[in-house]
């Protein structure tokens, strides 16, 4: 998996519905049913009951995402027209030369 170069300013991209889900109930209900459950348990658990979880109670969440990605697409256009594209350029470039770097040290 390629890491996406980040500049500074840069929004962050929305949360997905799964994530909004686990972080508002599905995580403390794991951790409550299962307390000694460790991190990866607690994360299939998660995955199983959101699995399970019916429409209704999904679009609560999967609305909360819409939401959030329409006001990232906004914030992202006015910090590209503010002069994001350079900053993004910049970054990229510095990026390029640590990856040189390192590579010519091996």
């Amino acid at each position: 998996m390629v890491k996406a170069v980040k500049a500074e300013g840069q929004p962050k991209r929305p949360m997905s519905a799964y994530f909004l889900w686990m972080n508002d109930i599905g995580r403390a209900g794991v951790k409550e049913k299962n307390p000694g459950a460790s991190i990866t348990e607690v994360s299939k658990k998660c995955g199983e009951e959101w699995r399970a979880l019916g429409d209704a109670s999904k679009k609560k969440y999967e609305k909360m995402q819409q939401e959030a990605k329409d006001k990232f697409e906004v914030d992202m256009k006015e910090w590209l027209e503010n002069g994001g594209e350079e900053a993004m350029r910049q970054a990229k470039k510095e990026t390029q030369a640590k990856k040189d770097k390192k590579a010519a040290r091996a």
